[in-house]
């Protein structure tokens, strides 16, 4: 049988010849027309942009880093007329972009998202976790959590959130508030709303709205003046299937219980071995993001499946702390460790959930050559091919094959029925 999977800007095709295969994708979707973001900013939840600019003296325009695919060549111009009725012009708003504790964004990637021209013609900032002088202090919110922020999105009338909802494998979604914390915050806040105990934490999963990870973010808006926020969802092809805007936690609850119900997949069995990915570009740009795609199966598998993740990560690695985490020790040892540790580090969340895999299902990665020694250093196995994969990971005659070639973008759910795995 042929298999297409999503490949970094392109698809990769194998033929491969086992036994019961299956495929889980979410629900098809029509594609809308850009200019549908237009009517949805005219018509939130709560008040219109012009509304809130007109109280407003300055704004600042969040939108996420290079690893999300957000068209915001078309979403920032259309915002900045909104704004521009309420009389907020370019020179009161600034674009800030969101990057958590990532690294590397340039403002060449910037450009390639935006635009050129709106990156010239309004004031483009990167935020950085660590720059302390940017960071206003807040106190604590209920979990405990230090809440440290960047001084532009605190000190503005009017912040707007731009980012697409997606599936994610701790904080339920992606967006959101997300795109303020950990968007961001500083290093200390996320170190801590991402600690051991709220990752471990069994809501903690792909598909659950309320988590300790999103209830943190959301409790960080309240520290701020007004909030609109434009939650988008695109399809595999990065083109727009839904939209809407508006109070940030009413809408994004909204767009989120749709994307639920859209990339929900039921299955019946737990599958002997998972073909996944990454989605493609740009969410595969680095092996640190494809944990998310590891974790897609995670909670429908048994001791003995296997899992063959496909990933170009034109990146490479990209995350030092993550890579330098995952070599210390094997998984089982270094899962205790992380869970024994006083503190948090930057990216343990990240190699916490690949451990908690590893423990159980083994991973071959299927990427570009120059990633070999990284995949095998980090305790995964290195194949050029998914029939490779495959071959190495023992397939056998009758055992069953579950392809998810949207990866992150798939919520598995197992049926209720009596499973002989479980």
């Amino acid at each position: 049988m042929q298999v297409s999977l999503p490949y970094g800007r392109t698809t990769i095709t194998e033929s491969i010849d086992v036994g019961a295969m299956d495929f889980a994708t979410p629900k098809q979707w029509r594609v809308k027309p850009e200019h549908e973001v237009i009517h949805v900013l005219r018509e939130p939840i709560g008040p219109t942009l012009p509304q809130l600019a007109r109280h407003s003296r300055n704004a600042v325009i969040l939108t996420c880093d290079k690893t999300r695919g957000l068209p915001s060549h078309m979403t920032i111009p259309l915002i900045l007329e909104e704004l521009a009725k309420g009389d907020l012009s370019t020179n009161n708003t600034v674009i800030l972009v969101a990057t958590g504790l990532h690294r590397d964004e340039t403002m060449s990637d910037v450009k390639e998202r935006v635009g050129p021209n709106i990156a010239e013609d309004i004031e483009v900032r990167i935020h950085d976790s660590d720059e302390e002088s940017e960071l206003v202090h807040l106190g604590q919110l209920p979990s405990g959590t230090p809440l440290s922020l960047n001084r532009l999105v605190v000190e503005s009338d009017l912040v707007i959130l731009e980012s697409t909802v997606e599936p994610h494998f701790f904080a339920g979604f992606t967006g959101g508030s997300k795109v303020i914390l950990p968007g961001v915050a500083g290093t200390e806040t996320v170190l801590q709303n991402h600690s051991w105990d709220k990752i471990d934490d069994p809501k903690s999963r792909y598909g659950v709205l309320d988590n300790p990870v999103r209830a943190d973010a959301n409790e960080a808006l309240r520290f701020l003046k007004r909030v609109f926020s434009l939650n988008l969802v695109l399809d595999e092809k990065k083109r727009l299937i839904r939209a809407n805007s508006g109070e940030p936690i009413k809408s994004f609850n909204q767009m989120a219980n749709a994307v639920d119900d859209h990339a929900r997949v039921r299955i019946r069995h737990r599958p002997d071995l998972v073909i996944t990915t990454n989605g493609g570009y740009p969410l595969d740009r680095n092996l640190y993001q494809c944990v998310k795609g590891i974790a897609v199966p995670e909670n429908v598998l048994h001791s003995g499946s296997r899992i063959v993740m496909v990933s170009e990560c034109s990146d490479g690695v990209a995350h030092d702390g993550f890579c330098n985490i995952m070599i210390r020790d094997q998984p089982d040892r270094l899962y205790e460790l992380l869970k024994h540790s006083d503190s948090a580090s930057r990216d343990q969340w990240e190699a916490q959930v690949l451990c908690r895999i590893l423990r159980k299902n083994p991973v071959w990665f299927v990427t570009r050559q120059e990633l070999k020694h990284d995949v095998e250093a980090m305790h995964m196995h290195y194949a050029a091919t998914v029939r490779e994969a495959l071959e190495s990971a023992g397939v056998r005659q009758g055992e069953s094959v579950l392809v998810v070639p949207q990866g992150p973008s798939t919520i598995l759910t197992l049926n209720e029925e009596k499973d002989a795995h479980a």
